[in-house]
């Protein structure tokens, strides 16, 4: 029978808790030491699959890819490894953290995996700017459930009903929308059902495959991203995207997720609510414009890792990465604020470490 994990809820944001027939729905919240050495001391042997956005990516992005050139450029990566590592970070990402925390050898990248050979760790094939459904251009999550399919046969039964899969999201699908088709927030709703359709079709296609372990995370406040608050200076967030995106967004998942309890009928899901835990991690840091990232475009027109035409940094960084919970002017958090969430999520994700 399903195990439907729950710790605490996004959904108490809202002020009211999800009973379904017998069982209550709550919401989860809670090194290497060289560039590429991959296993967490003391691991075992139980692949770890991973699919997504930047949140995961952990090189899949290409370093000739100049459409998304962040990862592999100063100052990402400055506290770790010391360089670009292809991570939306100055250090380790959520794949990364989440893996420590379970005790998982680090999956590699898809992009940085010899073809034909079978990778008992898993497999990450997150890659940054991927939505849920086409955003930007770039192939969506379906296609890297594609790329497993194609390798999938190499694993065995129980190898594959043992693993663990992450499926986390960083919002892309909407800021394409707003930011790139221009289009209004107040006719985001429909796109907040078709990429929760979406995300429950993705699902059953990798629990058709025989995958029994899942963790789906929350959309964290999206109001609250420094893509939204760089208009006031980072001081405020639009609660506006927070209500209309996030919560809209994380309803859904909770209401999609919930109907496949008859579909999966022995598995373990977990949600993990990046709504909740991002703020409450975020209070945990420095406490100094708490909302400004680390590493901020030093012009309108410029962002984290730019430079001018003389080769310059055209972007400001703190001096204590330790003390933000935002990296960069985007999306994405620094090692010690993923390191802050996971510590949150830990109700949730020990929960994935039973079964």
């Amino acid at each position: 029978m399903v195990q439907w994990i729950c710790v605490k809820s996004l959904l108490s944001s809202v002020g009211r808790l999800v009973c379904c027939n017998s069982f209550l729905i709550e919401v989860g919240i809670g090194r290497s030491e060289t560039r590429f050495r991959r296993t967490v001391r003391g691991a075992y042997a139980r692949p770890f699959f991973v699919f997504g956005s930047s949140y995961v990516d952990t090189g899949n992005v290409k370093n000739s890819d100049s459409t998304r050139p962040y990862p592999w450029k100063l100052p990402y990566g400055e506290s770790w490894p010391g360089t670009p590592s292809g991570r939306y970070s100055n250090g380790h990402v959520l794949t990364d953290v989440i893996a420590e925390s379970l005790n998982l050898s680090l999956p590699i990248s898809f992009e940085q995996r010899v073809p034909g050979k079978k990778y008992v760790e898993g497999i990450n094939f997150g890659t940054g700017g991927s939505g849920v459904l086409t955003a930007y251009g770039y192939p969506p999550i379906s296609e890297q459930i594609d790329s497993l399919q194609g390798i999938i046969s190499s694993y065995k039964k129980d190898e594959i009903s043992s693993a663990i899969v992450i499926y986390a999201t960083a919002g892309d699908d909407y800021l394409y929308y707003l930011t790139m088709q221009n289009s209004p927030l107040s006719g985001i709703y429909p796109l907040t059902t078709n990429v929760g359709k979406q995300i429950s079709s993705d699902l059953v296609r990798l629990y058709g495959i025989g995958l029994r372990n899942f963790a789906v995370t929350y959309l964290p406040p999206m109001g609250c991203l420094p893509v939204a608050t760089a208009e006031n200076s980072f001081r405020a967030c639009n609660e506006s995207w927070n209500t209309d995106i996030s919560q809209a967004h994380n309803a859904r998942v909770l209401k999609n997720v919930m109907g496949l309890r008859h579909y999966f009928t022995n598995g373990t899901i977990v949600l993990l609510d990046l709504y909740s835990a991002f703020p409450s991690a975020l209070a945990t840091l420095g406490t100094q414009q708490p909302l400004r990232p680390c590493c901020v475009g030093a012009t309108v027109k410029s962002k984290c890792s730019d430079v001018d035409a003389t080769g310059h940094p055209n972007y400001s960084l703190c001096s204590n990465p330790t003390s933000k919970f935002y990296w960069d002017d985007l999306v994405h958090p620094t090692e010690a604020g993923w390191r802050a969430v996971v510590k949150l999520l830990q109700p949730a994700l020990s929960q994935l470490k039973q079964h």
